[in-house]
């Protein structure tokens, strides 16, 4: 071996060292906000320990008495909104703000310049939530943080204020570009069934926790999902999903890949998707056999299929050790032709919110800035 075959070998080795070191301070964080996910990320766990995620929840001092587990609650990893009443509309927040200041304060105490990658969850019914998530991404923009939001989004089912509530909120983040949106039609959520890893039920607000850790265990999913979005202008995604399913009882990756289309997160038309990301979870001793190159291929030759589908994707495997045969797929579907959706939505609440605007309850402009965002006209 040679003077220069030496170096290169120690380089190498340096390099190895250098990988197998886990960072002592957390790059990713998780911010919960408001009463319906404040039970999800509740396994304390998952985010105590050098190098774990970090958890930050947002809540109304009411939505408290609400919580079924013990989710840990301190000044460390809890902000706590105080107002004289429950804020029940968007825009109740944003009046708060305007009193007593926003979050930044805060948000300072509790996020810091390691915190890289900021994933937050929330119910957009909620007034505080919805009257939350824009200001707290504007300031997650500011502070240079790449972030993304799993956002439950009530069904028409659901109220007139809630359905405002949801719309307003969309409307506001998108018109920023503040970060994707992944919706999941609250209705569609509640009915899900499916498989865990370890063959136990999953369903309702499960699938939140299953897909938060899905997401923090792809290293840089949250960065390449927000640049992704920037690049590509995409704001609004949805989920396709397929959990805990056996290769050999479904007998082909392709058939498993066709399980996604049963339970969709949202009404969808998947053929006017302009971008697809797909992560794929499976044990560490199937590398072989689902590398990331044959994925690609198959999800490309699936699209192509069901859906004629030939939209910029991105698929990305990743390897757990494991026994067993169990895939996991997540597929975001990002940039479809929502206007339908959102003129249903308007149609449903074109009173309500008429009536809010007559009073003066916020500002005519914004609404007609917020409507124009998501009807395009």
């Amino acid at each position: 071996m040679g003077p220069e075959d030496l170096g290169l070998d120690i380089l190498q080795r340096v390099r190895g060292h250098i990988d197998r070191i886990s960072p002592v301070l957390p790059n990713q964080l998780v911010i919960t906000i408001g009463r319906y996910v404040l039970g999800i990320c509740s396994d304390p766990g998952r985010f105590t320990g050098d190098g774990k995620p970090t958890l930050i929840r947002i809540l109304h001092r009411k939505d408290v008495a609400f919580k079924t587990v013990d989710v840990g609650l301190d000044s460390d990893n809890a902000i706590v909104i105080e107002t004289a009443y429950e804020p029940h509309y968007w825009f109740d927040m944003r009046s708060h703000f305007d009193e007593n200041g926003d979050l930044s304060e805060d948000l300072e105490k509790r996020i810091f310049g390691y915190h890289e990658d900021v994933l937050s969850v929330a119910s957009l019914s909620e007034g505080v939530a919805s009257g939350v998530l824009p200001p707290l991404l504007s300031y997650l923009r500011r502070e240079g943080k790449s972030a993304a939001s799993i956002v439950v989004f009530p069904s028409m089912v659901h109220s007139s204020d809630a359905l405002f509530n949801a719309f307003s909120t969309v409307g506001l983040v998108s018109m920023d570009a503040l970060g994707p949106l992944i919706l999941l039609d609250q209705s569609c959520l509640e009915a899900f069934v499916g498989v865990r890893r370890d063959g136990g039920v999953l369903m309702g607000s499960g699938v939140i926790d299953y897909l938060v850790e899905l997401f923090l265990g792809k290293d840089g999913f949250i960065r390449d999902l927000a640049k992704l979005s920037r690049s590509f202008g995409v704001g609004i995604f949805t989920v396709l999903m397929a959990a805990g399913c056996s290769l050999k009882i479904y007998e082909s990756f392709r058939n498993i890949l066709d399980i996604t289309l049963e339970q969709p997160m949202l009404d969808l038309d998947l053929s006017t998707a302009s971008m697809v990301y797909a992560i794929v979870r499976a044990p560490l001793h199937l590398r072989g056999e689902l590398t990331k190159g044959r994925i690609e291929l198959e999800v490309a030759s699936w699209l192509k299929e069901r859906a004629d589908l030939d939209a910029p994707q991105i698929c990305d495997p990743v390897y757990v050790e494991e026994f067993g045969d169990k895939i996991d797929i997540v597929i975001l579907v990002g940039g479809l032709d929502m206007r339908g959706l959102f003129a249903s939505i308007d149609s449903r609440i074109s009173r309500f919110s008429r009536i809010m605007v007559e009073q003066e309850l916020y500002d005519r402009e914004a609404w007609i800035e917020i409507r124009r965002q998501l009807l395009g006209s």
